[in-house]
């Protein structure tokens, strides 16, 4: 009997996982080919423009952190980064390049996933990258684990991106809590 409710919630919590990773993360689709789109209306233009009187400044923006951040239950850090070309067997595509990202996980509170699944790196245009197939050739990939309260979980994690981009944000969805958000350099 203890078996079966294991069971049972170990394929909801993996269904749920895969909805918030192809949903939640991502709510925007393409329309279908069925789907007709609403025609393009005109941008609407203010004759005139009335200028405020100037208020109090505006709050600025937290500067992005580069080394580590933290949500109160998952601490993220950055322990190196580098850059390749091949990993193993591994070649990158033409115009792009490997950034390897070390990092490490410590679990603030218990019941918390380290795992490179929701791990995605973005580039300065928007673009999305997610892990390359080319981690599992790194000498210390990172693991999926669950540490507990106090315990970290690290390794390297490897994304494709444009031989040219120098700067990049890594994200961290954890599945109950913040977004993690990383600021980093590239060599």
């Amino acid at each position: 009997m203890r078996s079966r409710v294991i069971l049972i919630f170990s394929v909801i919590g993996m269904i749920a996982l895969l909805w918030y990773i192809g949903f939640y993360r991502h709510p925007e689709r393409p329309p279908t080919v069925n789907q007709t789109l609403a025609p393009p209306q005109e941008p609407v233009v203010p004759h005139t423009v009335a200028l405020a009187a100037p208020s109090a400044p505006s709050p600025k923006t937290a500067p992005c952190p580069r080394e580590q951040t933290d949500n109160g239950m998952l601490r993220l850090s950055v322990r190196s980064i580098w850059t390749t070309t091949e990993i193993g067997r591994w070649r990158s595509a033409l115009e792009h390049r490997f950034v390897v990202v070390e990092v490490f996980f410590e679990a603030i509170t218990d019941f918390q996933l380290a795992s490179s699944a929701v791990l995605w790196a973005e580039e300065p245009d928007g673009t999305e990258r997610t892990r390359s197939v080319a981690t599992g050739a790194l000498a210390n990939p990172l693991l999926s684990l669950s540490p507990s309260r106090g315990e970290g979980v690290g390794g390297q994690i490897a994304f494709e991106i444009l031989t040219q981009t120098r700067e990049l944000t890594l994200h961290y969805d954890p599945l109950l809590a913040r977004r993690l958000t990383l600021c980093l350099s590239v060599p």
